[in-house]
C-alpha cells in the first residue's frame, strides 16, 4: 500500500467574502506558504486564577491528641458565604510524611480530609497561598489554621493518608506520596461553593514526643459561575 500523499486546498481571498471563514495558521513548507488547521481547546469554565499552598505540620507539636475536624484540626479551606458568582475547584491534593528524628512510632496517626459546610465568618489565624501567575487576583478561598468564627458540619470523608512508620528507633519505612486528587479531568476535581469547604484533621492520636511531619500540597483554581 502506498503511503499518504500530502494535498493542498486553495481558498479564495477573504476580501469581499461574507460567508463563514476557516481559521488557520500559516507555515512555510518548502517553497509554499500553506495553511494548517489548529484546534483551540475550550475550557468548561472561565478560570479567574490558579493558586497553590504548601504546608508542613509536626504531629507531636500540634496534634498529639486526635482531632475532630469541627473544633480542632490542621486547617480549614473554605469559600466564605459572602462570596457570590465564584467557586473553587481543588485540582491537586498531595500528602506525604517523614521522620524528623530517630523515633519509634507505636501510634499510627493519619491525615483525614472531609467535605464540610459552615456558618459564620472565620477569624482564626490565616494562611496565604501563592498565585501561580502574579497577575491573578487574590483568591476568594480562605485558609485558616484555627476554626474560630466558624460553626462547621462535616458532610463526608473525601480521603485519608497514613503517616510514615517505624518498628524501632532506627528501622523504618517511608510512605509514598498520597495523591488524594491528581487528575487532568475537570469532572473529577472537588468543587467548593460559597458556604462549603474542606476540613483537614487527624483522627488518630499521636504522642507529644512524635516528631513526624505531614507535608501537604494543594493546588486549586477559582471559576466564574455568575
Amino acid at each position: 500500500m502506498a503511503g499518504p500523499v500530502a494535498a493542498k486546498i486553495l481558498l479564495p481571498d477573504d476580501t469581499g467574502n461574507t460567508g463563514p471563514k476557516i481559521r488557520t495558521q500559516t507555515k512555510v513548507v518548502g517553497a509554499d506558504t500553506v495553511h494548517e488547521h489548529f484546534f483551540v481547546q475550550a475550557r468548561q469554565a472561565l478560570i479567574l486564577g490558579v493558586y497553590r499552598l504548601g504546608m508542613a505540620q509536626t504531629v507531636g507539636a500540634t496534634t498529639a491528641a486526635a482531632t475532630n475536624g469541627t473544633s480542632t484540626g490542621m486547617f480549614w479551606f473554605h469559600v466564605p458565604t459572602a462570596v457570590s458568582g465564584k467557586k473553587a475547584r481543588i485540582r491537586r491534593f498531595d500528602v506525604s510524611s517523614q521522620h524528623a528524628t530517630l523515633l519509634a512510632t507505636p501510634t499510627a496517626p493519619r491525615l483525614v480530609v472531609s467535605r464540610m459546610t459552615f456558618t459564620g465568618t472565620a477569624s482564626g489565624a490565616t494562611v496565604t497561598p501563592v498565585k501561580v501567575d502574579s497577575g491573578y487576583p487574590s483568591p476568594v478561598a480562605d485558609i485558616r489554621t484555627a476554626v474560630t468564627g466558624l460553626t462547621v458540619s462535616l458532610v463526608g470523608l473525601l480521603g485519608s493518608a497514613p503517616m510514615v512508620g517505624a518498628l524501632t528507633a532506627v528501622g523504618g519505612w517511608s510512605s509514598p506520596i498520597n495523591q488524594l486528587i491528581d487528575s487532568s479531568s475537570e469532572d473529577e476535581w472537588w468543587v467548593i461553593a460559597p458556604g462549603e469547604g474542606l476540613a483537614v484533621w487527624q483522627d488518630v492520636a499521636g504522642t507529644t514526643a512524635d516528631t513526624r511531619v505531614n507535608n501537604i500540597t494543594i493546588m486549586w483554581d477559582e471559576i466564574d459561575t455568575a
